[in-house]
């Protein structure tokens, strides 16, 4: 009966042993990497997730699983990934000032690139705003780069990145808090979710314009430095 035992015993071990070592093979290397760092992980991740580096939503994993295993920690991932968030954009921003807007025009299509444009040109730091807000697979890095491409203040636009992104850990650190795994398997599996990732950005992006259309949209040139040449 104790042979029957152990042997339960490492069949249950074994199992459990394979399915980690399948959850590890499931994640991007990335992860996998600033995961050990916990909560100071996130700030270099998020640095890198707002630049045009791809990380393949990474940061908003790492970020889930953290909340899901530390519930009591919420608040600070949520702070931490909005600091490395910050540190990225500004990065990428100053990026996109020395490079201009026919460098983002090379990089990423003339199509893509004036559809941002064109946003940028209708809605000021409102369309900075929900493109950091929203989840993938929002071009969230062109909104960056265009805004230094285009000067804009640099006050507006630190604004709009901060309210976008605190938003958008803030509910996320508490909604993965509050559901646990579940929010993780989602976020690990988003093509499963397809249409609701797309109702919950289509939400945030219809939220946002009915906000913006009780005001007068910012036109481009009032978000831009003055000239002084």
């Amino acid at each position: 009966m104790l042979s029957s035992l152990f042997n339960a015993a490492a069949v249950g071990k074994a199992a459990k042993v394979l399915a980690l070592q399948r959850q590890r093979a499931s994640n991007p290397p990335i992860l996998r990497f600033f995961a050990h760092w916990g909560g100071i992980g996130l700030v270099p991740l998020a640095i890198l997730d707002s630049s045009p580096i791809p990380t393949f939503g990474s940061l908003d994993i790492l970020t889930a699983f953290l909340s899901a295993r530390h519930s009591d920690l919420w608040l600070y991932y949520a702070s931490m990934a909005t600091l490395g968030s910050m540190i990225g954009s500004f990065l990428t921003y100053k990026l996109g000032q020395k490079t201009g807007f026919a460098w983002i025009e090379k990089k990423f299509g003339a199509r893509r690139s004036h559809q941002v444009e064109y946003a940028l040109e209708r809605w000021g730091s409102g369309a900075i705003f929900v493109s950091t807000v929203s989840p993938p697979p929002c071009p969230t890095s062109m909104f960056l780069l265009a805004a230094g491409a285009f000067g804009y203040r640099m006050r507006k636009f630190f604004l709009a990145v901060f309210l976008g992104r605190a938003i958008r850990y803030g509910l996320l650190t508490i909604i993965a808090a509050h559901y646990g795994r579940r929010i993780v398997r989602y976020m690990r599996h988003p093509g499963q979710y397809l249409w609701l990732s797309l109702g919950v950005t289509l939400l945030i992006i219809a939220a946002t314009g009915a906000f913006l259309m009780l005001r007068k949209p910012a036109s481009l040139p009032d978000e831009r430095l003055p000239d002084v040449s």
